[in-house]
């Protein structure tokens, strides 16, 4: 018998008996991002594990992202131009839309409210995908990616009395070399089985507290249907569509994100005039570079992750409440605006607005937060000034 209380314990059996685990019946297809997401993350874990076997890499042999054969030749060497690279790092791009996606539902019909353990394992989780992709973005070693590490590893010399230390921990000497080169490597294929394990344990949660749903009915059981009947068939209908998307990708565009720095060696001695992160990053890049401090940056980045993970004690959806709506859009659209500040050359101008624009996506995301708690002042003070 499957226990549908808070009684439910982790065990095999629990394990096994997930396919047939109740959920909400009106749940549509923004509710298959999980899924997806799941059957992404596989897809990096194989494709990844294809292009580690043939990984070899020296600065002094092989020249630092010299291109063998139209690919590049340190990263894949027997294996350049291979569909298997390609699908990976298409995959990590899509793996980062779904992740705002499936993270910006969650704001949206509050989620976090319902089971905070859930959320906070997500964050966690989300935290982990952000450093395993810039731990893979050095592993090319072309120009942009060596001096996109220079850059970040130097945010540790800003820790005040233990910087020079955790740099030289982290870094492993004073300059980039073969050695950073391999502790990436090593930690770039260990954090993949570490993001499985917080998989496994959001998966986990989620079974123990049930999902949350566009009503977000705290009895998540009174309307439900089994998940095997219910949805598996409409997850695989949209994996298929997925995997298909990513494959089509590949084998058409598969360098269409790329820029002409990722086919240069890298030059010890001239800084690219704009450093220029993959798309996902850049948001937070415009973020740290918005302030001259860069302890500063760091703690307005993490005020971020702060407020996106800070729980609430009651549940409230944009849905069914204007205010709500109107500020997570113009989170939306800072954050959006961020990204399009991070891919610019870093001017005086660019900064200011990059300042500006994060002001008003942490006001944004800080209106959400507290109306959650504030609500019916909110609701008094829109009656009197309506009425």
């Amino acid at each position: 018998m499957l226990n549908l209380g808070y009684g439910v314990r982790f065990s095999m059996s629990t394990v096994v008996s997930r396919l047939d685990w109740p959920v909400n019946s009106n749940l549509n297809y923004w509710w298959c991002g999980g899924s997806v997401l799941l059957s992404v993350m596989l897809l990096q874990l194989v494709s990844g594990l294809f292009c580690a076997f043939p990984f070899l890499h020296s600065c002094v042999s092989h020249g630092l992202g010299v291109m063998v054969e139209g690919g590049p030749g340190p990263l894949l060497e027997g294996f350049s131009l291979s569909l298997v690279h390609f699908v990976h790092i298409w995959g990590a791009s899509l793996l980062f839309f779904l992740l705002l996606i499936h993270i910006g539902r969650g704001v949206y019909y509050g989620s976090y409210s319902k089971s905070p353990l859930v959320w906070s394992v997500g964050m966690v989780l989300y935290l982990l995908i952000l450093v395993e992709a810039f731990l893979g973005y050095l592993l090319p070693w072309h120009q942009m990616s060596y001096w996109a590490g220079v850059v970040i590893s130097s945010i540790f010399l800003s820790f005040p009395y233990v910087g020079d230390h955790l740099y030289n921990f982290i870094v492993g000497s004073y300059v980039f070399g073969d050695l950073v080169v391999s502790r990436v490597y090593c930690l770039h294929v260990s954090f993949g089985f570490v993001i499985f394990l917080f998989i496994v344990i959001h998966l986990l949660f989620l079974h123990e507290f049930g999902s949350s749903n566009s009503f977000n009915s705290m009895d998540s059981y009174s309307d439900s249907v089994f998940f095997f009947k219910g949805y598996f068939y409409k997850d695989i209908f949209v994996i298929l569509s997925v995997f298909f998307f990513v494959i089509w990708l590949s084998s058409y565009f598969p360098w269409l994100t790329s820029l002409k720095e990722g086919f240069m060696s890298p030059d010890f001695m001239s800084t690219p005039v704009n450093i220029k992160p993959e798309w996902y990053f850049l948001p937070f890049y415009a973020i740290l570079r918005s302030i001259e401090s860069k302890l500063g940056g760091l703690f307005l980045v993490c005020m971020v992750f702060f407020l996106v993970w800070l729980p609430s004690p009651m549940w409230f959806s944009c849905a069914f409440n204007i205010f709500r709506r109107f500020w997570f859009w113009t989170m939306c659209f800072g954050y959006l605006f961020l990204s399009i500040l991070g891919a610019m050359s870093p001017s005086s101008v660019c900064v200011y607005v990059s300042f500006f624009v994060y002001l008003l996506f942490i006001y944004s995301l800080m209106f959400i937060k507290l109306f959650d708690y504030f609500s019916d002042f909110f609701v008094w003070l829109f009656n009197l000034i309506w009425f």
